[in-house]
Parts: structure tokens; C-alpha cells; sequence
């Protein structure tokens, strides 16, 4: 009903209680909560709005009554600046339930302004109820004017600036933390500023600008108006700078303009083309230009992208010009970034009211590698995972009981896929969370811990044996994770039913030690009812007491029933600016920052009892990549979900947090096709951390995410074979997945790297983002569009290897990639070095088994162009070793440097078969050399130089001598009128050209000359006829080859003729012209210097 007809109805009711005897209705109470629980995606019907009124906002009081009865009457009275003022009635608004709802306005009001109201309720005049007394002050926005002084304390420079408003006197402080880099805090009173950094820069003033000089940067301050500009250390090539004061503010704050600063902000300009990544884990996009991102942790079960909304917020961005900003704290921010005008970008924090409150921010410039290495410097460095867990992880909901665990691990081996992490949700009691459900035990005092051996696991119970189980699990190579959630449940329905004694024991000591977070009155604060585990109390992690307490009754499953770490699930449960911990902190700072608290408690536990053992986490904010593995939360199994979760993967990567993980193929909703399922484990084998789980407890029918259930769910039975190779894959990336893992470590690279983060020269490679460099030697472009055959994927400057075969490709450029569903595009890029741990027949997606503390055959895959080196880390030896490639086409040779290493190692050189190899003996076949305990072999398929090298105490040079680049294969060519086939032996590669015999075919290779000057195209054909054909380099003939007959169509010769290129990419047609004769097979081109 409208609100005019609302009001009518409640003045009628009271006039016909005045008029007839009516029974005696009375109030049980009124409630109004002014800023509910400061949830920014909701609100509450008895808030007032707004939560925190600025100068000209219309302000209204909502309230609730009850129960429903006629003749109410509600109103504020309330005080302005300490004069009372008329009350104001409400209208009332709607029925709810046994509640009535009403709205109070009271209109707006002025900057400084201090209003104290009480809301209040009666019936037909009679049994008042109130509640109150509330109040608020009134903010409105200021800004920074002219400068006014400046002080060098050697550590730092205070720029003193005045007020918009007159009411303070605000600094600016700067301070270096390194010379490559500066610190800002703002301070809008002119106190609070407490940062310092290195002495080496120079202050430099004049009358109209002061200017702070590093050797790397330059900061040159306008006076009248104050404004900042960036520069590098020539001090004329701009960065960034502040925006024009003239058109609108840069800095300001919110504030009474007397004890109270609400909010402070800055802004920058921001040119067209300009892009912000990062922000934390960001599904809609990577560039979130023309958005407001909000830094707000929140549980958002499925449609992350379409709701924009994260569980990891981290409030750090890299922008394309060439900078990046983190914004120091955990308090709710936002960024503008050209939403309000389309050149400003800034940002604004919540400051928690005080009067010393202060904005602080660092701000980084150079490329982006070096932007994060400085950010995870400042906010700590990405904590390394053990090493098996960049295996394949295993994980179901429904796995619930021990028959079903042992089920599954001996699934996993009667298919042959390798696994080395299992994950157990649910598990125990869902009451302690510590307990296995279906024990039976004593229930301990609160203050106690229990031990395995006071669990008795009756026959028919759901777990038998836990401990033996994770021992059978270990046997197996497979690692062990249990799923927590830090509350103290309060609801309970049937699962079980009624709380354990064990739990209510805990529950009571928790609150009589004080050991839970609280509420603004000081009881137990609990979480909103609606969110996930609503009503239950949550520990206190910033009291080390609690969490010692809390961590010692999880002792058992560490020490004796030997499990290898938690999936620390949940922990977005902190709502509301009064809340209270131990540490002192309340619940506007703690909403983003309990996660870190939590996941921190359980990360120091797990490294300080198994420092091999790891925590699998969904939420965090800044400094989350020093505590924890992350996975991207409850997902649907779909293929906007799949982009999302690339998206999301990429954005923490370039926020520092480097070792992330998704449910492949989705979590919840729909079964997932083959298709879907398939394309997902395939992107999953090249990225940080690969795993599947699903979202159903009891389902009645499985809805696990195993290959094998996915086989039998889909009727496809292509399931199984492929993702054995892509787990095999994964397996065999070990060696590689490590070292890029650790390089993370120690500089925060991610391993998925955005496009325009591996190649922010490129212009065009920034918009792509469902590709990426995976680690520092792979690009992936994995298809995530429903359907879809192939890829079109972006290659940027420079020749890249096919991972699978070898093809080539020149960029930067576009090549579409056919992909079945057991592939995915992947390429190495140019003078590529990639350890491997291949199986005895050298074969990526060969079987190695799922050990990752030994390898089968750690074997060097090499992608010679130019001088290269690689940083391999070997963990047997803990030291990095670093092995060089060095080609000189011209003079036929490539030089590989291997260096020491503890255990037999192989290279793979991808080029011509060598004349000669330096000290290694030619063997004639891939049986010779696995037999052999040295010696070289070329592979004719891969043109890969296989070369086996026994253990060395030191560094050695292997020269591969008579080579040339490796062929490119025809049938990775263009053709018109021809196909391919094998139906002859003798063909490198996968097969060759055929019916290339008419006038009209032609093949089209893309090459690449990595020198100017004379070439010889070797063409390598079979045919049994004398044949010409002409050939053209970029469009222009450049002569006709000859191609004498030969014995049969399994012999093949080679052809050359002598062109001169210049460096770069060069397109090569061979044509049967008019004037050619002859049908002929072609098999590759070599592209050679004399």
C-alpha cells in the first residue's frame, strides 16, 4: 500500500479505539538498530538511513513494534546539538509476521551537527515503550587547499596544506621505504602521522613547487592549489599524477570539522586507456575501469561475477601506466575508478571515526613483476606448499564414512590416476568439528583435550579406523586434509540433532575465559542470523589463548591420527562496528581481517606440528599469501563459471597471491557435461593448484567429480583416458610446477600471470583474459566457451613452440587452435627451458606415478633461441641450479650448460638431428639409450635431441654440433588442395602433405629468420617423378626448386633453395604453378643459415 493510505488506515484505528470499549492492547516493545549489522550488501528494516548521515542527506529512523495491535503510535523525540526539538511521528509501512514496521523522517541536517533521538512507542496512549538514546554527527566533505609549510624530518617530509572548511590544519607526510618507492599518509587533523623510511632523497623548494627526488622517482608537489605529480627519476616522464583540484578534489575527508573523521580519499587522473587489475580475487573482469570495487570480504555462494562480490578483497591494484597503490589497512574501502568522471580514479577508506585518523598508503612503480616483488615485500612474502600439493587433489562432499574414502583411493588406483591430496568435508560431528562423527567418548571439561585413544569407533559407525585409514591414504602417496569452520554452533537441527556434552563443555569455558569475539555490550557476539551459521559464536584468534586452546583440541588429528592439514572453510562472519576483540580491534576493521586472524591460527599450528602439512583457505584479505593455499569458493558448474574462475585465479595472482586453486568443472548446480568437465581439468593441469570437489552431502546419486563417476554420469567414456593423460601431465610438470612455485615465494610472481601483467609492452595482448603465462616459460589458452573446437589464441612477439608437437608460431599474432577435448593449447615460449619428470619413454602425459620425491626421469626440455637461461630449483639438493642454452644457427651449434645435479638427467633440444653431440655417443634408437647410461638420440616426431646425462659433481657443456632450427612440419602449414597423411614411413613429426600433385596447391609456412642474410629453405619431400615447384617468400617468387625422383614414396630427399630474409617473420609458399610438374609428398621445412 502506498504511504499516504498506510497513515490513513493507523489514524482510523486510533480514532475507532477512542470511540468504542475495545480490550486492553499493550506493546511488549520497539527495537531500532541505527547501523544494523554494517552489512554492505543488505540492510536491516529497523536501520536508520543513512547508516552515517553527511550534511543535505535526507535522514529516516526505521523501527519495529510488537505485537500487531490497532491503535499504536510511534515517534522520535530527539535533540539537536543539545536543544530539544518538536517529535516527530512515523508512518507506519507494513505487517510483517507479529511485527509492525515504521518509518520516522527527519530530514536533513547541517555539517556538525549532533542529534540524539529516542524512538518510542504506546497504545491508544498508554504503555509506552522506548528504546534509545541513539545519536549521530553530521560529516560533510573537505578538501586540502594551497600549501602552506613543509618540514623534512630526514625520514620524511610533512607537507602542512590548509582546509576547504577551516576547521584544521592537515599534513601530508612522504616517506621512502626504498628509493624506487614512496609512502603517502594523509592526515586531515594534522596528527596521527607515524611513518618513516630511508634518508637518500632530496628536497628541493621553490615558489610555486616542491619537489622530494630519489634516483628512481621524483615527486613534484604544486603549492597553489596542493597537487601531486609522479615523475621518474628524469623527472620529465610522468607517472601518474593527482587530479585537478579545479574540476574536483583530490584529497579529502569527511569529518564534523571538530572530533570526528569519518572517511578520507584520494584521486588520481586517469586517462582513456589506462587499466586496474588486481584488487584481490575479481571474477567479473580483469580490468575494472569503470566500476566501483568495493574492498569488502563476503560469502557469496555462487554467481561471484554477476553480483561482483569476493571472498579474498585485497585493496592493491596494478595500473597499465606503469604504478601500483596499496592501501594500507582493513577497514572497508572503495575505488572509484572513472565511475564518477571519466578521467578520476581514487580511493576512499572508512576510518572508524577518530580524530587522528589518517589515510596510508604505498605507492610502487616499474613493471608489474616488480610492483608485486616491492607489494609482497611490504605485506609478506607468499608462504611455499609443500611440494605435493601441486599434485592432483581429490575431494567429495558426500565422501562421509571410511568405506567410502577407501573406496575412492582404490578407485584412484585401479584407473591409474595419479593423486596426492585427498580433502574430507564432512567428517565429523558438525558440532565440535573436531570429533569424528559416530564416536563415542567421556566428554572432557571444556578446558581438556581429547585423544585418539579416547575415541571408540562402535561396529557400523561411520569411521572404523581413522587412523589407519589416513596411514592407508599415506601408503598410497596421498595426503590428508579435514575440513573446519571456526564457529561455536549454536542451531542445531539434524545433523546431529542435539549438541554433544563435549560441545556445550566447550561452549561454556570458551565464553567464562573469554575466548569469543564480542558484542558492543560485552556478551558473545554472534553471527547474523542468515549467514552461514547464523547465531553461533565464533573464537577470538587475536587472544592467544584462545587460540591456543581452540588449536590444542585438534592435537589428536595432527599427532596421532597423522593428518596433513585443514580446509579452513568459512570465516566471513564478522558483522557490525561494535564488535570487540582482544587485541582491541572492533568489527569494522575485523569484517576483512578475520579471516587472517583465523587461517593465520591454523597456519602457525600446522607448521608448527607438521612443517610439511598446508591450509586450504577461501577467504583473506592482505598479507592472506603468507598463511594459506586459496580456492575460489562455491561455484557453479557452468562455462561462464569455468571464465570466472580464470578471471579470479589471474586477479589474486596480480594482487600477491600466487597458489590458488578452483572445484574444476564447478561445485554446485548442474551435473557437469564431459565437455565442461574435461576443458576444466584441462585449464586445471596449468594452474597453481589442481583439484575437484562437489557440493552435495547425500545425494541420491553420486554427484562426485571424480573421472571415473563423470564417466559413468555422462555415458562419455573418453572421460577417464583423458584425464589420466592430463593428471599424468600434471604429474610430469612437477619439477617445473615447483620451481615456478618457489620463484612465487621469493619475489610474489604469480604462477598464472595475466597477459598484461607477463607483457604489459603489449597493447594487445592485455584484453585476452581467459589466457595467461603460466609460470615463466608457458602460455596457456585454455577453451572456456561451451562448444567451441578451437581457440583463437594470441601469441605475443617472438617464435612459440607447441608444448604437444612442436608446431610453430610467429608473433605477435593470432593462431587458431583446433583442441579436442584431451588437449589444450599450450605454448613455450621463445629459448623456453622447462624441466620435466618424464616417464622411461620420455612421454609428456607418460606415467611417473604420483610420487613427487623422486622423478622417473628429470628431463630438461629445451626451445633454443638466442642466449637463455632457466633457475631450476633442486629440492633433493635445496639449491637452485641454472642451466643455459646458447644457439648460433650460423654456425650450426647449440650449447647447452647443464649444471651439477644429484641424479641422472636428460635434455630434450628441440632441433635437426645433429651431426655430432660433445662428449655423448650416438645411439641408434630410443631402446639404445634407455639402455645406455649415456648418449644422444634424435626423435624424428618431436625433433627433439635427446641427450642423457649421469649425475656430476659439477657444471658441463653439451654441444649439439651440424644443427639447424628444427623443421616446420607441413603439416602444421597452410595448405590449398592438399591433405594430411602417414601412410608412409620416414616422415618427421605427425605425418606429412599429400595430394599436393595439381596445379593450384600450395603449402604456406609461417617462419621466423632470428638473423639478416642468406637462408637456405630446405624442403624435405618424397616422390618418385622428377618435380619442380615455385616458391615465394612474402608474396615475391623467389625461384623454382627441383626435386629429382627418388626410389619410392618411403624415401624422402631434400630440396634447397638459396634466399636471403631479414630478421623476423617471413611467410614461405611452395606452389605447383603452371609451369611445375610432378605430384609430390612434403614433409617439412628447414630454415637454415649456409
Amino acid at each position: 500500500m502506498s504511504r499516504l493510505r498506510s497513515v490513513a488506515v493507523v489514524t482510523v484505528l486510533v480514532l475507532l479505539a477512542s470511540l468504542v470499549t475495545a480490550p486492553a492492547y499493550a506493546l511488549d516493545g520497539v527495537h531500532h538498530n541505527p547501523t544494523g549489522i554494517d552489512d554492505l550488501y543488505s540492510s536491516e528494516p529497523t536501520e536508520r538511513t543513512p547508516r552515517d548521515p553527511m550534511a543535505g542527506e535526507p535522514v529516516q529512523i526505521n523501527a519495529t513494534t510488537w505485537p500487531i495491535e490497532p491503535g499504536q503510535s510511534v515517534w522520535v523525540t530527539w535533540t539537536k546539538n543539545g536543544a530539544a526539538q518538536t517529535p516527530v511521528g512515523a508512518a507506519w509501512d507494513h505487517n510483517n509476521g507479529n511485527n509492525s514496521y515504521w518509518k520516522i523522517n527527519l530530514g536533513t541536517f547541517a555539517r556538525g551537527d549532533k542529534i540524539s533521538y529516542t524512538v518510542n512507542a504506546d497504545v491508544n496512549g498508554a504503555g509506552q515503550r522506548s528504546t534509545g538514546p541513539f545519536a549521530f554527527t553530521v560529516t560533510s566533505w573537505s578538501t586540502v587547499t594551497n600549501v602552506t609549510g613543509f618540514v623534512n624530518n630526514g625520514t620524511s617530509v610533512d607537507v602542512t596544506t590548509g582546509d576547504s572548511a577551516g576547521s584544521f590544519t592537515p599534513k601530508i607526510r612522504f616517506a621512502f621505504p626504498a628509493l624506487d618507492r614512496f609512502r603517502t599518509q594523509i592526515a586531515p587533523s594534522g596528527s596521527g602521522l607515524n611513518i618513516s623510511g630511508v634518508s637518500g632523497y632530496t628536497v628541493t623548494d621553490s615558489a610555486s613547487t616542491l619537489t622530494i627526488s630519489t634516483a628512481s622517482l621524483v615527486l613534484k608537489i604544486q603549492k597553489a592549489p596542493y597537487r601531486l605529480s609522479v615523475f621518474k627519476g628524469d623527472g620529465t616522464t610522468l607517472i601518474t599524477r593527482q587530479y585537478d583540484p579545479a574540476t574536483f578534489r583530490n584529497i579529502g575527508w569527511a569529518s564534523d570539522g571538530a572530533t570526528t573523521i569519518t572517511k578520507i580519499e584520494d584521486h588520481f587522473l586517469s586517462p582513456p586507456g589506462e587499466r586496474f587489475e588486481g584488487f584481490g580475487e575479481r571474477y567479473d573482469r580483469l580490468d575494472q575501469r569503470g566500476t566501483d570495487v568495493h574492498h569488502y570480504v563476503y560469502n557469496q555462494y555462487r554467481d561471484q561475477g554477476a553480483t561482483r562480490r569476493t571472498y579474498l578483497s585485497v585493496p592493491f591494484f596494478l595500473n597499465s601506466a606503469g604504478y601500483g597503490v596499496h592501501v594500507s589497512g582493513t577497514r572497508y574501502a572503495i575505488f572509484n575508478l572513472n565511475t564518477h568522471l571519466s578521467d578520476l580514479a581514487g580511493f576512499t577508506v572508512d576510518t572508524g571515526g577518530a580524530l587522528n585518523s589518517t589515510l596510508d598508503y604505498h605507492f610502487f612503480a616499474g613493471s608489474p613483476a616488480e610492483i608485486v616483488d616491492d607489494y609482497t615485500a611490504v605485506t609478506g612474502r607468499p608462504q611455499l606448499p609443500p611440494k605435493w600439493a601441486f599434485g592432483v587433489w581429490m575431494s567429495a562432499n558426500e565422501w562421509n564414512t571410511q568405506a567410502e574414502v577407501s573406496a575412492e583411493l582404490a578407485n584412484a588406483g585401479t584407473y591409474q590416476i595419479p593423486h596426492t591430496a585427498m580433502v574430507l568435508e564432512q567428517w565429523s560431528d558438525e558440532a565440535t568439528f573436531y570429533v569424528w562423527h559416530g564416536a563415542t567418548y567421556t566428554a572432557k571439561p571444556g578446558s581438556g583435550k581429547l585423544a585418539y585413544g579416547d575415541l571408540t569407533f562402535p561396529a557400523g559407525s561411520a569411521w572404523q579406523n581413522p587412523k589407519a585409514m589416513v596411514a592407508d591414504a599415506h601408503s598410497k602417496g596421498i595426503k590428508m586434509i579435514l575440513w573446519q569452520i571456526p564457529v561455536l554452533k549454536e542451531n542445531f537441527d539434524s545433523n546431529p540433532s542435539t549438541p554433544p556434552q563435549q560441545h556445550l563443555n566447550d561452549k561454556a569455558y570458551a565464553q567464562a575465559q573469554g575466548y569469543l569475539a564480542r558484542n558492543a555490550t560485552n556478551g558473545p557476539y554472534r553471527i547474523p542470523t542468515g549467514q552461514w551459521f547464523g547465531d553461533s559464536t565464533i573464537p577470538d584468534f587475536t587472544s592467544a589463548a584462545a587460540t591456543a586452546w581452540w588449536m590444542s583440541k585438534r592435537d589428536y588429528l595432527i599427532d596421532e591420527v597423522g593428518v596433513d592439514g585443514f580446509k579452513t572453510d568459512g570465516s566471513e562472519a564478522v558483522f557490525g562496528r561494535g564488535v570487540q576483540f582482544a587485541d582491541g580491534r572492533k568489527g569494522d576493521e575485523m569484517h576483512n581481517a578475520y579471516p587472517n586472524s583465523y587461517t593465520g591460527a591454523y597456519n602457525a599450528y600446522v607448521k608448527g606440528r607438521k612443517p610439511d602439512g598446508t591450509i586450504f583457505s577461501r577467504a583473506g584479505t592482505t598479507g592472506a599469501q603468507t598463511k594459506s593455499i586459496f580456492w575460489a569458493g562455491d561455484q557453479n558448474s557452468s562455462f561462464s563459471a569455468f571464465q570466472e574462475a580464470v578471471r579470479a585465479q589471474l586477479s589474486a595472482g596480480q594482487s600477491g597471491v600466487p597458489y590458488t586453486a578452483w572445484d574444476l568443472a564447478g561445485f554446485t548446480g548442474d551435473f557437469p557435461s564431459a565437455e565442461l568437465y574435461l576443458r576444466s581439468a584441462a585449464q586445471a593441469t596449468f594452474s597453481p593448484i589442481m583439484q575437484y570437489h562437489s557440493e552435495k552431502a547425500n545425494p541420491g546419486v553420486s554427484e562426485a567429480r571424480t573421472p571415473w563417476n563423470v564417466q559413468a554420469r555422462t555415458g562419455d567414456p573418453s572421460v577417464v583416458p583423458a584425464f589420466r593423460k592430463f593428471a599424468n601431465v600434471r604429474m610430469n610438470l612437477i619439477p617445473y610446477l615447483y620451481t615456478e612455485a618457489r620463484a612465487a615465494a621469493t619475489t610474489g610472481v604469480p604462477m598464472m600471470r595475466a597477459m598484461s601483467f607477463a607483457f604489459p609492452g603489449d597493447a594487445a595482448a592485455a584484453g585476452h583474459d581467459q589466457q595467461y603465462l603460466f609460470g615463466s616459460q608457458l602460455l596457456v589458452a585454455p577453451i572456456t566457451t561451451q562448444g567451441a573446437t578451437s581457440k583463437n589464441v594470441y601469441l605475443p612477439a617472438g617464435e612459440w613452440y607447441d608444448l604437444w608437437n612442436g608446431g610453430r608460431f610467429t608473433g605477435p599474432g593470432t593462431k587458431t587452435y583446433a583442441a579436442g577435448l584431451d588437449t589444450i593449447p599450450v605454448y613455450a615460449r621463445p629459448g623456453a627451458i622447462i624441466p620435466l619428470n618424464l616417464n622411461a619413454d620420455y612421454q609428456l602425459g607418460g606415467q611417473t606415478g604420483n610420487s613427487v620425491d623422486t622423478y622417473a626421469n628429470l628431463t630438461f626440455r629445451v626451445y633454443p633461441a638466442g642466449s637463455t637461461s632457466y633457475a631450476y630449483f633442486e629440492d633433493s639438493a635445496n639449491a637452485t641450479r641454472t642451466i643455459t642454452s646458447a644457439e648460433n644457427w650460423a654456425a650450426h651449434t647449440v650449447a647447452v650448460t647443464v649444471p651439477a645435479l644429484t641424479t641422472t638427467s636428460t635434455l630434450q633440444v628441440a632441433s635437426t638431428k645433429p651431426a655430432s653431440v660433445t662428449g655423448a655417443t650416438a645411439r641408434a634408437s630410443l631402446a639404445d639409450l634407455k639402455a645406455a647410461a649415456e648418449g644422444w638420440w634424435w626423435d624424428p616426431v618431436q625433433q627433439l635431441t635427446h641427450v642423457k646425462l649421469a649425475a656430476a659433481a659439477s657444471s658441463r657443456t653439451v654441444t649439439l654440433n651440424g644443427v639447424d632450427k628444427a623443421a616446420y612440419e607441413s603439416e602444421f602449414a597452410t595448405g590449398a588442395g592438399t591433405s594430411a597423411n602417414n601412410d608412409h614411413a620416414g616422415y618427421t613429426g605427425t605425418g606429412f602433405t599429400d595430394g599436393f600433385a595439381t596445379s593450384g596447391d600450395a603449402v604456406t609456412f609461417n617462419v621466423k629468420a632470428d638473423a639478416a642474410g642468406g637462408h637456405q629453405l630446405k624442403f624435405r619431400y618424397s616422390t618418385t617423378v622428377a618435380a619442380t615447384r615455385t616458391v615465394y617468400v612474402d608474396g615475391v617468387a623467389a625461384g623454382t626448386l627441383s626435386l629429382p625422383a627418388l626410389p619410392n614414396w618411403d624415401t624422402w630427399g631434400t630440396a634447397t633453395l638459396s634466399t636471403s630474409l631479414t630478421a623476423g617473420a617471413h611467410t614461405v609458399r611452395i606452389a605447383y604453378d603452371a609451369s611445375n610438374t610432378g605430384g609430390i609428398n612434403l614433409d617439412n621445412l628447414v630454415v637454415a643459415r649456409p
